[in-house]
């Protein structure tokens, strides 16, 4: 068994134990007792639907307007910028700027209206907000207290309530209401609440190579490539990795194999057009570009948190 293969069992029955007995297994972060996500509600109540694409509606008075962003700009993101330069990150440092267009597409403090409600440095939904909430009650409960303690928030076996979190973003609350909406602005550009979307997006990570384990790949490239990939992948035979790595068998090494799984992932469109897929692909092999290869697949939350000095501090570009 490899090193990484060794790594990746032992976390898995680590977070098996921690989830069953908290506490006995240490340097397994809290999140292992996660909350459920919610539904992602878009239909049914005030959001607009146009061109396949969905948004809130925030308007004064009816007729107005909408009043709030339903996209992010673009501009760099420091912390994103200086995880993805950092050695301890690993691998996660280079996902970490494959999605991000290389840390200028999403932001650790975007916040706006598609889809009802579109926020942090993995562009999330409103179905995770549950789960981003007990990240950020675990990092500073007294901030989380501070901020939202006044909030008529519902809570449900200590988790955000699913259904009042389906119930707000299919009105559009989430991100035009104007209590939850401030606190909800300044409680993203929070150490804590940044530092707690590095948990949450480290075991999404997680949760995806895992998914992959067991087409056998063994190089960062491979894996993270994977990892990328699997966000908003369509769902066909020929969009599966097996199918990929069955047509580019015979590569002579893993590079190879999985560049030509990725040359297989935009011939399909796969990401759901031609164009898409090929800014995908494009965007993963630039980041892996001239790099030398790195063991580091799996870090820790806190090895990615102490690349930054910037958490709570500065998100402008610059």
């Amino acid at each position: 068994m490899s090193r990484n293969d060794a790594w990746r069992t032992f976390r898995k029955a680590s977070l098996v134990i921690a989830t069953i007995f908290p506490g006995l297994v240490p340097n397994v972060p809290a999140q292992a007792q996660q909350c459920k996500s919610a539904p992602l509600c878009r239909t049914g109540g005030t959001l607009l639907h146009a061109n396949g694409i969905t948004t809130a509606k925030c308007q004064k008075e009816p007729g107005d307007p909408p009043s709030w962003p339903n996209a992010s700009a673009q501009r760099t993101d420091k912390i994103c910028r200086q995880i993805g330069a950092c050695p301890a990150a690993g691998g996660f440092g280079k996902f970490l700027q494959s999605v991000t267009g290389n840390c200028e597409s999403k932001q650790f403090d975007g916040y706006f209206g598609l889809d009802g409600m579109t926020f942090g440095i993995l562009d999330w939904t409103s179905d995770n907000l549950p789960t981003i909430v007990q990240a950020y009650q675990q990092r500073d409960k007294d901030a989380f207290d501070q901020l939202f303690g006044k909030l008529d928030l519902k809570f449900k076996n200590g988790c955000l309530d699913p259904d009042w979190v389906c119930k707000n973003n299919r009105q559009g609350a989430l991100v035009c209401h104007g209590s939850f909406r401030e606190a909800f602005a300044q409680s993203l550009k929070t150490a804590a609440f940044q530092k707690a979307q590095v948990d949450h997006a480290l075991r999404e990570y997680e949760t995806r190579l895992a998914r992959f384990s067991h087409l056998g790949l063994k190089t960062e490239y491979g894996n993270i490539a994977l990892a990328v990939v699997a966000n908003n992948l369509v769902s066909k035979s020929s969009c599966r990795p097996d199918a990929w790595k069955q047509a580019c068998a015979g590569k002579p090494n893993e590079t190879e194999l999985v560049r030509c799984m990725l040359e297989r992932y935009v011939d399909n469109k796969c990401r759901g057009s031609l164009q898409g897929s090929r800014r995908r692909a494009d965007a993963i092999n630039a980041v892996f570009a001239g790099l030398p290869e790195s063991s580091n697949i799996h870090p820790t939350a806190e090895a990615i948190i102490s690349c930054s000095d910037q958490w709570g501090v500065s998100i402008d570009g610059g």
